[in-house]
């Protein structure tokens, strides 16, 4: 008997909407507004060895893609002026003076502690309906490298959407509910 779930009613693919984001701007929770979110990727990189007139091929270093975060903009709490703040917890500041544009420093550091937890937790349904925890991600080390604030448009009546890429050092997966470590 096959074990696929398209032959055996009691097995349940993984949906694309059934998720839900950890995330702090700030001391801010903002885990609501998150509206999309891709999952974590990686890429084994290949070193080619070439042997008179033949080249193998060996596998090198993981490298872990970036993700993308979908936000919607919501007037409570406003998350482009969250976004807009986190660049000074980073230690970004506006180039006023010449002062102010030679003494700001991005670290990973101040950068990763800013952005401490970012965990993508899968859900699932039991069989009486209610919402289970399947598995989730947790991305070590994540910093957010690029925020699109969205578009105004008076042509639309839609959310205003924030994009983030997050890049991370690696991710975690956990099957079943999420722990946190001791």
């Amino acid at each position: 008997m096959s074990a696929n779930f398209w032959n055996n009613s009691a097995l349940e693919p993984k949906r694309q909407f059934r998720f839900l984001v950890t995330l702090s701007l700030g001391n801010q929770d903002v885990q609501f507004l998150a509206k999309a979110v891709s999952r974590p990727s990686y890429t084994v990189t290949s070193n080619p060895h070439k042997f008179f007139n033949h080249t193998f091929h060996y596998p090198g270093r993981v490298e872990w893609g970036t993700i993308t975060l979908t936000l919607v903009d919501a007037l409570q709490p406003n998350a482009s002026d969250l976004l807009y703040r986190h660049l000074s917890t980073i230690g970004y500041q506006n180039p006023t003076s010449l002062g102010e544009a030679i003494s700001t420093t991005i670290t990973k550091k101040t950068a990763t502690d800013a952005f401490s937890t970012f965990r993508i937790d899968e859900k699932g349904t039991n069989d009486d309906g209610t919402t289970k925890d399947v598995g989730s991600w947790k991305l070590q080390n994540a910093f957010i490298t690029e925020v699109n604030f969205g578009d105004h448009s008076y042509d639309s009546e839609d959310m205003i959407d924030i994009t983030l890429t997050l890049q991370y050092d690696w991710a975690q997966y956990h099957v079943g509910p999420y722990v946190a470590a001791g």
